[in-house]
């Protein structure tokens, strides 16, 4: 955390200076939260040394005291100790915060580090909105459902060939959201035969990532509406008691974060686009592309999209210069590929065509000009760059998990690593505290929200 800070206060002088030159800002404070002591203090360090095999004595204590970490949060027994400890050690901080600073105004945001990033996602996960802001959720559900309607379900009726039952579902009043939220009793009462309703509830069940819960199994939704908010990120969690934490985050931070493995191995296939975490806004998912513990998670909103991660722009605002010669040599290659398949097929077209000028020495000249019209045609074409590359990318919709921003950022490997990318795996997940990027990136997104931006944008950011 002193590298974090340290390489903060170097950010803030070179990109926040007139900002600071102006009391707009102050530094950002890093507070560690420490629950590893907390749980190895439990006794359980006694009973794995107890059964730990004496040789490559260093490895084993390794695997003991970070690694067996992701076994103990799995773990019914050790799960409630960790939440309880990161909850209460959060609220503690918070709290001795602000009776050390009483004037503070600002917002809190919190970070997290591997296997750290996951806890904090569950709990927040598990957090209970406010009654107004579960108020403007149903509202804004209510907006979205009426804009598509019956028309989305009719699309969907259609789809699976089932158009025929568009006038029951219209009846009903059926938009996409209660689409999704029926059982199999719901479409029986509706009168939709064995074999439609099979084909509904599986279109269901592949679309959300989950089985089709029956009532008896969600037990009694009416309460605040979370069983059916969060089984979709939720399922497969370890049953424990979440505890609630005494402020709302503005921003949550994950580095090198396993979530998106987790929730793939718990079962949820997707995230439903219009889900957010119920009293955080922002979620960066921040990564190494050579770091072996980091997953993205916009592919698990957006399956059926394939496109790159934001590339986070360097601190000093370009490229760097083995990417940019990378990305130049890539252009260079398509290019001459173009080219040449358009001469040869400009080589090959005039090889086959019949010797019309022997053949019709008294054709017109209208004539004439329509054949040179057709043999200069191909020229034009391979001249013309490639779609892929003289086309922008359109804006890509990846949801309310961020509040319809990008949510994956990957860093800019340095020259070094990209020998070998096996070498620097390693420390591709520890480079996080000392990455002037990650740091930019965390402060940029920080006093955004209290409306102070970077002396010079940076080209590539968002």
């Amino acid at each position: 955390v002193n590298d974090f800070r340290n390489v903060s206060l170097s950010m803030l002088q070179s990109h926040f200076r007139k900002a600071q030159e102006q009391q707009q800002v102050g530094r950002v404070e890093f507070l560690p939260v420490n629950w590893h002591s907390s749980l190895h203090s439990t006794g359980v360090d006694v009973d794995l040394e107890r059964i730990t095999l004496p040789s490559i004595n260093r490895l084993r204590h390794f695997i003991n005291d970070t690694i067996l970490d992701v076994f103990f949060y799995n773990s019914s027994t050790y799960c409630q100790t960790i939440v309880d400890t990161v909850a209460s050690e959060m609220n503690r901080l918070h709290r001795l915060f602000l009776q050390r600073n009483p004037h503070f105004r600002g917002g809190v945001s919190i970070a997290g580090h591997s296997l750290g990033s996951l806890i904090l996602f569950d709990l927040l996960t598990n957090q209970k909105a406010d009654p107004e802001d579960k108020e403007h959720c149903v509202q804004g559900s209510r907006t979205t459902s009426s804009t598509g309607g019956i028309e989305e379900v009719k699309e969907i009726l259609k789809k699976l060939e089932l158009s025929e039952y568009c006038d029951v579902f219209e009846k009903e009043k059926m938009d996409r959201q209660a689409l999704f939220l029926c059982t199999e009793n719901n479409l029986k009462e509706m009168g939709i035969p064995l074999g439609p309703r099979m084909k509904i509830l599986h279109y269901i069940s592949s679309e959300t990532g989950m089985k089709v819960w029956s009532p008896s199994q969600l037990g009694d939704s009416s309460e605040d509406g979370r069983s059916c908010q969060y089984r979709d990120v939720g399922l497969g969690q370890v049953s424990a008691n979440y505890p609630q934490l005494n402020y709302k985050p503005s921003i949550f931070f994950a580095f090198g974060s396993p979530i998106g493995m987790f929730l793939t191995v718990r079962g949820v296939k997707r995230i439903d686009p219009n889900y957010s975490l119920p009293t955080c806004k922002g979620f960066f998912n921040i990564f190494h592309p050579f770091d072996p513990v980091a997953y993205r998670i916009e592919p698990m909103i957006v399956p059926e999209l394939e496109f790159e991660p934001m590339l986070l722009p360097h601190h000093k605002g370009r490229k760097r210069m083995h990417l940019e010669l990378k990305e130049g040599l890539t252009r260079m290659s398509v290019d001459l590929k173009n080219n040449l398949l358009g001469s040869l097929r400009v080589a090959w077209q005039s090889f086959t065509r019949s010797p019309v000028l022997a053949l019709e020495a008294g054709s017109s000249e209208a004539d004439a000009e329509a054949e040179a019209g057709t043999e200069k045609q191909p020229d034009t074409k391979a001249e013309e760059p490639p779609a892929a590359v003289k086309e922008e990318t359109p804006p890509i919709n990846v949801g309310r998990l961020n509040g319809g921003n990008r949510i994956d950022y990957v860093l800019q490997e340095k020259p070094i690593e990209s020998f070998n990318e096996y070498l620097f795996a390693l420390q591709g997940h520890l480079c996080y505290w000392e990455s002037e990027d990650t740091v930019l990136l965390v402060l940029k997104e920080i006093y955004q929200t209290q409306g102070i931006t970077l002396d010079q944008p940076l080209p590539g950011s968002q």
